[in-house]
């Protein structure tokens, strides 16, 4: 019992631990359960999470058995390409990619296979390729497909996944970016300039053909080497690089010629080089544009050879050469221009005729011209005159583009004033000489005839042309002996009776020239001189003779009868003063001092009967000579004119000639009158002066000392430059033919002169003249005293701005007004007055500026500034005295004027009272 107790014990203590052990296994059993279910749930949730993904990915994911065959697509293959879920499991990749695409794809999963074999365990190789895949409609995509090996928890080959993105629009890019770059580089290579990149250093990073045709090297030779050391010729100044590379660096496009090298062959051309900095996402470059000029240098330097020569042939041309725009202006001149109308070629550019101040008829001419020209493209020449009065004969060719529209007019107009003159002084001789002048043929037959021939035979011209001289002749016995007389070897001169229309014979001297210098052959020229009244002037030229020995012998009688009369007088009157007043012999030799005044009447008479007075000089007072003029000046000049006289205060005394003077003032007056034929202003002006040496240094004409100056200056046509410096010559004249002797002004000249005086003359064309004559003071008297300002001249410290064109007379002024303490700008004409008034505006104090300047007048200068600054204070300058400024400058009320010449102490003293005025 106790043995099969102790088994049953033992039996029971086996199964209780069987039980523990069973209740233990459930336990394990229970927590794996639990553990397993919560796996499973983490794994639901993980797998929930990334299916959600996938089924929202915009990507087309495709997972791939071991076998290819797919297990599960997302559903954005429907997006994508157009398929559904369903109908993408069941395709294969041969289904949907191209043929190209597929066999990438087959090679790639036969590849991981074959890694798989060999033992690869690794799990996170990604393979990346494009692939061309179709749409259900047929259209290809480009898809970027990453695939990736999948395997099973023993690590062996499971299958694959792939992500495919549509890549479509970028590859669409990179073709139009390829496209654009092989376009480019095309362009690049292509370009007409060399092109270099290169860095900051000088190093070709690259560059296009045409550099390397034009350097004669290869790409790997280029890219090899430096611009400035490989590329550059060492004749070129490297003292500008350092501006240049900085303006580059600052951004500047900057171009320039440069010396180019070949560095295979060290040949050297010419090039213009453009830089410009460029900044890219490797860093800043240069890019350098080069283009080869060597023919357009030597084109240039053919051409500018060309232009030298023509330039030479234009600018020194006899002819005025010019040419104007469509719009009819001004666009070149040539030097001789300035020789024709005193106007500088340049104050023609730009401008039409009538800014040019030429006569609206004489413009509207030249207008329809032009016009015509422009609009037919016709060569035209025509005559026309100036208003200066001379005669132009200009050709007008029109230029051409290769359209062959007209683009502008050359002009070439040469001066026939001469010509002109010559061709109306012979006409007029021919019209107006005293002979009778005819013209015949070979055959003696009247061509023309001149008016006094008409004159001398009483026939009407047309009655004597195209007829043989036989009917102007007495006999033809006497035309027979002419011919032969004329046309003889001898041309000897001979004497013919003839007859008039009337019947009446005429005595005539006959003589010839033939046309062609030779022969009658061409014509001949017969000239003939009614001498009948000669005969009968013959026997008065004999008494006109003996009248003139009479007026010699009486005039030497008269010299010396005037000896012995002046004792005669001198006598009776010595006489005369010793007597008493009643003395018996007072009354007789009162009646022979009587006797004797009246036979010094006859000598005077007789005196100027043979031109033998003498001056009579002495104290004379010219404002006193003038007013007595002033009636008989006023019915010279006409009531045309304004004559206006300004007679200097407390005028000094010269030693003179009244009639003389008279005779001075009178020539001046007419010479003034015939200068203003359509009217204008006259003005006589009388004044003291004192020339310093200073002056006279500067004015060769002048002598120191002092002078009463008389001024005539009228507004007329005035002078140019070469009519005034023979305006003094005997017979010299600019009036037409028998309307002056030109004896006038050569008259004056010698009077002056023989006072010992001086006479200057300032004119301009269209501007009218100034004669100023300057007579010497006569020697004062001991109780007379001459009032000299004893004050020193005021100076200043003010700005003064000079403007004088003179070159002489702005040296010495800028001296004066130096020496003074004055700060002086000084200007060479208008224009450079205006362009130093606005540098220096604020400085400014007072303008001193000539009347007359090219460019801009003096008073044009004035009223720009006085526009701008209303309070500057301003001294004009003028050999035109103030009263007798003609209408082309009038000065306004409180602006005044200083006449040339003045003394130093003068200017000073104006200056001054000027910029003290209130």
């Amino acid at each position: 019992m106790k043995i099969q107790d102790k088994v049953q014990d033992k039996e029971c203590q086996q199964l209780r631990d069987e039980i523990r052990t069973l209740k233990q296994d459930i336990q394990d059993l229970k927590r794996s359960n639990r553990e397993l279910q919560d796996s499973n749930k983490a794994l639901l949730e993980s797998e929930s999470k990334y299916r959600f993904i996938t089924d929202h990915t915009a990507e087309i994911i495709r997972v791939m058995d071991a076998d290819m065959r797919c297990i599960y697509v997302s559903p954005s293959v429907f997006q994508i390409r157009g398929v559904t879920v369903e109908e993408a499991i069941q395709e294969t990749f041969a289904h949907f990619v191209s043929p190209a695409s597929n066999q990438l794809i087959l090679s790639i999963f036969a590849e991981e296979k074959a890694r798989d074999t060999a033992g690869a365990t690794d799990s996170n190789r990604v393979r990346t390729f494009e692939a061309e895949v179709y749409r259900k409609d047929g259209s290809l995509l480009w898809m970027e497909v990453s695939f990736s090996v999948v395997r099973n928890k023993s690590g062996e080959f499971g299958g694959v996944v792939t992500v495919a993105r549509d890549i479509s629009k970028r590859k669409k890019l990179e073709e139009e970016l390829k496209t654009s770059e092989q376009s480019l580089r095309t362009i690049f290579d292509n370009t007409h300039d060399a092109i270099f990149i290169h860095d900051l250093e000088g190093r070709i990073l690259d560059c296009n053909q045409k550099m390397l045709d034009l350097y004669g090297v290869t790409r790997e030779q280029a890219l090899s080497m430096h611009i400035l050391h490989n590329f550059s010729s060492a004749d070129n100044d490297l003292k500008q690089e350092a501006d240049r590379w900085d303006r580059v660096m600052n951004g500047e496009t900057i171009t320039f010629e440069w010396k180019a090298k070949r560095p295979n062959d060290g040949s050297v051309f010419d090039v213009d080089v453009a830089l410009k900095r460029i900044d890219l996402d490797s860093g800043p470059v240069v890019l350098s544009n080069v283009r080869d000029i060597t023919q357009r240098k030597a084109a240039e330097a053919a051409l500018r050879e060309s232009e030298e020569k023509f330039r030479a042939l234009v600018e020194n041309s006899r002819d005025a050469i010019m040419r104007v725009d469509r719009d009819h202006r001004y666009i070149y001149m040539n030097p001789v221009v300035e020789q024709i109308s005193g106007i500088p070629p340049e104050a023609y550019l730009g401008k039409t005729f009538e800014e040019m101040g030429y006569p609206q008829e004489l413009c509207t001419h030249w207008h329809e011209m032009a016009e015509r020209i422009i609009t037919s493209g016709e060569v035209i020449r025509m005559e026309f005159q100036l208003p200066t009065g001379q005669w132009i004969d200009q050709i007008s060719i029109p230029e051409k583009d290769a359209s062959g529209q007209v683009t502008a007019i050359t002009a070439a107009g040469r001066d026939i004033t001469e010509s002109k003159q010559n061709a109306l002084l012979f006409q007029t001789l021919f019209d107006l000489t005293p002979l009778a002048i005819c013209v015949a043929d070979g055959s003696r037959i009247f061509t023309q005839v001149n008016d006094f021939a008409v004159m001398t035979f009483g026939y009407p011209r047309i009655e004597m042309i195209g007829r043989s001289p036989r009917f102007l002749y007495c006999s033809d016995e006497d035309y027979e002996a002419a011919g032969k007389a004329l046309y003889s070897a001898d041309e000897a001169i001979q004497q013919f009776r003839m007859r008039r229309k009337n019947g009446e014979e005429i005595l005539v001297l006959l003589n010839r020239s033939y046309l062609n210098g030779t022969d009658a052959s061409a014509g001949s020229i017969v000239v003939l001189q009614d001498i009948t009244a000669r005969k009968a002037l013959e026997e008065q030229l004999r008494q006109a003779q003996k009248m003139e020995a009479i007026g010699q012998l009486a005039g030497g009688l008269a010299h010396d009868f005037n000896n012995i009369l002046q004792a005669i007088l001198g006598y009776t009157q010595m006489i005369l003063l010793s007597l008493e007043p009643g003395d018996r012999n007072r009354g007789k030799l009162e009646q022979v001092a009587k006797a004797g005044e009246k036979a010094a009447v006859l000598i005077r008479q007789l005196l100027a009967f043979s031109r033998r007075q003498v001056l009579q000089l002495g104290p004379l007072d010219l404002n006193s000579t003038i007013e007595d003029l002033i009636k008989m000046l006023h019915r010279l000049i006409g009531e045309h004119i304004d004559l206006h006289l300004k007679p200097g205060a407390a005028l000094w005394t010269v030693n003179a000639d009244r009639s003389q003077m008279e005779q001075v003032i009178i020539n001046l007056c007419i010479n003034a009158r015939d200068a203003m034929p359509e009217g204008g202003r006259l003005s006589i002006e009388t004044r003291n002066i004192q020339l310093d040496d200073d002056y006279c240094a500067r004015n060769d004409w002048a002598k120191p000392g002092r002078y009463v100056q008389l001024s005539i200056m009228d507004s007329g046509c005035g002078m140019d430059p070469e009519t005034k410096n023979k305006i003094f010559d005997p017979f010299f004249t600019t009036k037409d033919q028998g309307q002056g002797t030109g004896l006038g002004l050569a008259t004056v000249y010698g009077i002056v002169r023989q006072h010992e005086g001086m006479i200057h003359v300032y004119s301009e064309p269209g501007k009218g003249s100034l004669f100023s004559i300057y007579l010497p003071v006569t020697e004062r008297t001991k109780d007379e005293t001459i009032e000299e300002p004893q004050e020193p001249a005021p100076g200043g410290h003010e700005t003064v701005l000079l403007a004088e064109d003179d070159d002489l007379l702005r040296f010495l002024a800028t001296e004066i007004l130096n020496l003074a303490g004055y700060r002086v700008l000084a200007a060479v004409n208008g224009e450079d007055a205006l362009r130093l008034y606005r540098d220096h505006a604020h400085e400014v104090d007072l303008l001193l500026t000539d009347v007359l300047m090219p460019k801009k007048s003096g008073r044009a200068v004035y009223d720009e500034i006085h526009a701008e600054n209303p309070n500057i204070r301003c001294l004009f300058m003028s050999g035109y005295s103030e009263n007798a400024v003609h209408t082309n400058f009038i000065l306004d009320k409180g602006l005044h004027l200083i006449q040339k010449p003045f003394k130093a102490s003068d200017l000073l003293r104006l200056l001054r009272q000027e910029l003290d005025r209130s």
